[in-house]
């Protein structure tokens, strides 16, 4: 039987669990508990122990409402659920590092802002760890109402975040992680994040590297967005006049409630109602304006999204079914200028949607990737790569079995292929040695990044930075390749209806 490893952190001395190669150390408190006082409040930080605190399981999902697709799909797990929710989880190979101190890759999981734990068995990061020789640390952070409600300090759930990264910075060499080489990386939620977080002031220096999967790059709120969603939940939990206090006096349950009322309306500007808020402070600006004028050019990035993001959605029941006539009225608010205006200029966009082979829900599905991950992500690209010349972009093109193959390349797909979890959802990801291929060569990318500030390695070829002219993207699939300008037209013409310019 293989002897429980011990580390010893500023904190107090820990025993983890090892099998199958990798040593996992589960349930770290990062911060206190965000209860009382502190709910709605930057996360204090982590009381030390006395003793030997057993670091053997997951830590309580923050407070959220499960659903079945989540759970089918391996993003959630039926685990307890708690306020005190602020752990992370270190993921390391059971052997001797080869040179030195290896490269640390943290990642943050999605879920809307409003859900999400890293205890989902898609998140096992332990292959990951053990074959590319690194550590990888996995964490909470409050989601929802507790997280990214815009009541008192901003964006806890960000600031959590920030939190985690230190302790990294902090500890993470106990574990055998480099504190100087650190990768930040996520999906969906996640992703957008670290969008955020290239843009906040007080996040700089905490990461090295960072790669952003399947994010809304523009999915942030205005200050006078977020006041009126505060009104709304307030309403949602029976008093309009509730202020931080009365927030702060709420059972979890009614938080839950409220929070499930607020997400139940449907279609909002950016499809969420929590979301990280640029509220002046933390996050002073709009990212995408932040990141132009070079706030994260210090920060390596690898950034795309999935083939055919939103056709996840024909697993959910919640998302509208809209008829071709229908999608250019669905699509103008987030065109500028008047309804008329909007509404033309999303019919002239119509076009590139029209073939044959398409219904009208997947001609949907397809217009919304595009306005809300493909043509934001190529633009965030493109004006990092302006001041970062290690900049790349990818698409990840394998096709998801289930529903016979109706998901195509979906949003969450690549996150079992990010991690090494194929074999935990293979109805989703795929099974056979196409599927394991395909997670083999991601996880070379991803890895190689981490430790070079490259891609480029033997599973995936050359992989050419991503620049405004040529716009080399690396195709993802059983056979990785580059192009250049994968729906450069589209694009094109996205920016042109947004009144963007080229980028």
């Amino acid at each position: 039987m293989t002897e429980a490893p011990c580390v010893e952190i500023g904190l107090g001395r820990l025993r983890g669990r090892a099998s199958g190669g990798t040593r996992r150390f589960l349930g770290i408190p990062f911060a206190a508990p965000p209860v009382g006082p502190l709910r709605f409040a930057p996360p204090a930080p982590p009381l030390p122990w006395s003793g030997l605190r057993e670091a053997d399981r997951f830590g309580p999902a923050p407070i959220q409402r499960i659903d079945d697709l989540s759970l089918e799909l391996g993003l959630l797990v039926a685990h307890p659920q708690s306020e005190d929710c602020l752990h992370l989880n270190v993921f390391a190979p059971d052997a001797e590092p080869s040179q030195g101190l290896r490269p640390v890759m943290v990642w943050l999981h999605g879920g809307a802002f409003a859900s999400g734990t890293a205890a989902g068995p898609v998140y096992d990061p332990s292959r990951l760890a053990r074959e590319g020789d690194i550590v990888v640390v996995t964490l909470n952070y409050r989601v929802g109402a507790l997280g990214f409600l815009g009541v008192g300090s901003p964006n806890v759930g960000l600031q959590d975040q920030m939190a985690a990264l230190r302790f990294v910075r902090d500890e993470i060499a106990a574990f055998g992680g480099d504190p100087g080489n650190v990768t930040v990386f996520g999906e969906s939620a996640g992703a957008g994040s670290i969008v955020a977080l290239l843009a906040t002031p007080g996040a700089r220096g905490l990461f090295r590297r960072a790669i952003v999967q399947s994010a809304a790059p523009d999915g942030m709120l205005s200050r006078e967005e977020a006041d009126l969603r505060v009104g709304i939940f307030c309403k949602a939990a029976g008093d309009p006049g509730l202020d931080l206090d009365g927030l702060r006096r709420l059972a979890p349950e009614e938080i839950l409630k409220a929070q499930v009322l607020c997400q139940e309306p449907g279609p909002r500007r950016i499809g969420m109602f929590f979301a990280p808020v640029v509220d002046g402070e933390l996050l002073p600006e709009r990212p995408l304006d932040a990141i132009a004028r070079g706030c994260a050019r210090d920060v390596e990035l690898i950034i795309g999204t999935t083939a055919h993001e939103m056709q996840l959605y024909h697993l959910s029941d919640l998302f509208p079914q809209v008829p071709m006539e229908h999608i250019p009225a669905a699509l103008a608010p987030g065109l500028p200028g008047p309804r008329d205006r909007a509404i033309a200029a999303a019919k002239e966009l119509m076009r590139f949607y029209e073939g044959p082979e398409l219904a009208d829900e997947n001609r949907y599905f397809a217009a919304v990737t595009d306005a809300n991950l493909f043509v934001p992500a190529a633009r965030l690209a493109a004006q990092q790569s302006r001041h970062q010349s290690a900049t790349f972009m990818y698409r990840f093109d394998w096709t998801s079995p289930m529903r016979d193959g109706r998901l195509g390349a979906c949003h969450a797909l690549d996150i079992p292929f990010a991690l090494g979890a194929v074999d935990r959802v293979p109805a989703f990801a795929g099974a056979g040695d196409d599927a394991l291929a395909v997670s083999r060569a991601m996880r070379a990318a991803w890895v190689a990044f981490a430790r070079t500030g490259s891609p480029a390695c033997a599973a995936v070829g050359e992989w050419p930075a991503y620049e405004p002219e040529g716009r080399q993207t690396m195709l993802i699939d059983r056979i990785c390749r580059t192009v250049r300008d994968p729906d450069g037209e589209k694009r094109r013409a996205w920016a042109l209806a947004r009144l963007e310019g080229e980028a």
